[in-house]
């Protein structure tokens, strides 16, 4: 019995740790999300969904591509003949510009203007790719570790015309605090930078018999760092997923590739590709489980409703989340996060009950009004369909983890594969 209570104990703490250390189990959709998800869902068509899911990539691929598109002369030219830092140039520029509206998106309450981005861009990669140059005169051509050693000097030009902006947002408490997140946000850019060709490097060193173990590491580097940019983010709760793929799951792909093609042990890539099973495994068995919660808060609300007004089974998710949610939304104060109609049926119930006199029996004595059973179901039934829009919410916000992270570890490889 004793041994059967530690498995439990041990069970639930190990459940804790699991959902503590997921970032797709911390979030869930907001009102607006859900919202502009069904408007979508309804209004557009298949057609139109195509073309986005086939044109989305393209901006990015066409950035990579002009950087690409810079002739490189061999390294034995010299330092003097290379267009190397004109590609520099190029990239600097870019990231720059990235990078300042970025903090456009998430520090919407200050915001930069278009032409101060491109200018200041221009600037920061024009003086970026001079501390390049000036440093690859002084250790060499080509520059060791270029990007980690310009790293610095970009990030210390890149604030310097930021100055006043940052300067006015520090007199906003709520606008600051948005800020730091939006630092918060870079280092872990600038750690990504950093963290992962230095561990690609290491793995290339290491003996092969150790190149598993040392690979086994990269789950647990993402594991760490997609909790950091998430935490970093806290206050964008819509953009969590794209913020943490689109950054970390990106980077990670991208050298678990790399250690793929570097390594001829059949053992090493099958654990990495075992270990991302086992992560996707997860996260569809913790949309099944939300799933089958919200399946059986359909019956219940049905059943209950069914009761109350005769209302028609409807046997899809998505129809009934929907109807319940407009439902809802109808009936919500817009301060409030709680249904009204929930609100007033609870606040009517409580106005029936009477606190009972200590008067002795007696055959005139009148009966102590209490809730009718007609309310107490019509409460109840609204409290489910609060809870079945509430795990409606939690299901999405995991979903999109699951198909953006589908998503990176798919395209990743097959773009940089050779």
């Amino acid at each position: 019995m004793v041994k059967r209570n530690m498995m439990a104990v041990m069970k639930d703490k190990f459940n804790a740790l699991w959902t503590a250390a997921q970032v797709e189990l911390q979030g869930q959709y907001s009102t607006q999300r859900v919202q502009a998800l069904f408007a979508y869902s309804n209004n557009t068509s298949a057609v139109r969904v195509f073309f986005v899911l086939l044109l989305t990539p393209l901006p990015c691929l066409a950035i990579t591509t002009v950087v690409d598109l810079v002739h490189l002369r061999p390294t034995t030219a010299g330092v003097h003949a290379n267009e190397l830092f004109v590609r520099a140039f190029v990239s600097f520029w870019i990231a720059s510009v990235l990078t300042y509206v970025q903090f456009k998106h998430i520090v919407a309450e200050a915001p930069l203007s278009c032409t101060q981005v491109l200018v200041s861009g221009a600037v920061v990669g024009g003086l970026s790719t001079a501390v390049m140059y000036a440093l690859a005169l002084v250790i060499g051509f080509p520059l060791p570790f270029s990007i980690a050693v310009v790293s610095p000097a970009w990030l210390t030009l890149l604030f310097l015309p930021l100055a006043p902006w940052i300067k006015r947002a520090y007199a906003d408490q709520t606008v600051w605090f948005h800020v730091a997140n939006s630092l918060k946000v870079m280092m872990c850019q600038e750690t990504l930078v950093v963290v992962y060709p230095a561990f690609f490097y290491v793995f290339t060193t290491v003996p092969t018999s150790c190149k598993t173990v040392f690979a086994l590491l990269l789950p647990i580097i993402k594991l760490l760092l997609r909790n950091v940019m998430a935490n970093a983010v806290v206050h964008l709760n819509d953009d969590i997923p794209e913020v943490v793929i689109l950054n970390v799951e990106v980077f990670s792909a991208l050298f678990v590739a790399y250690c793929m093609q570097n390594t001829p042990s059949v053992k090493t890539t099958f654990v990495l590709m075992a270990v991302d099973a086992l992560q996707m495994s997860a996260s569809l068995y913790d949309i099944s489980h939300v799933i089958q919660r919200m399946k059986t808060l359909r019956k219940e609300s049905e059943a209950r409703r069914a009761l109350l007004i005769g209302s028609r089974r409807q046997s899809v998710e998505f129809n009934l989340a929907q109807a319940i949610f407009n439902r809802q939304m109808k009936q919500r104060r817009p301060s409030s996060s709680i249904p009204l109609r929930l609100v007033s049926s609870i606040l009517k119930l409580s106005s029936t009950v009477h606190p009972v006199k200590p008067l002795a029996l007696a055959s005139d004595s009148k009966t102590v009004a209490g809730p009718s059973g007609r309310d107490l179901s019509s409460a109840t039934t609204l409290g489910l369909e609060f809870e079945y829009v509430q795990k409606l919410r939690k299901v999405l916000y995991i979903t999109e983890f699951v198909v953006l992270l589908n998503y990176v570890d798919v395209v990743i490889p097959c773009i940089f594969c050779e």
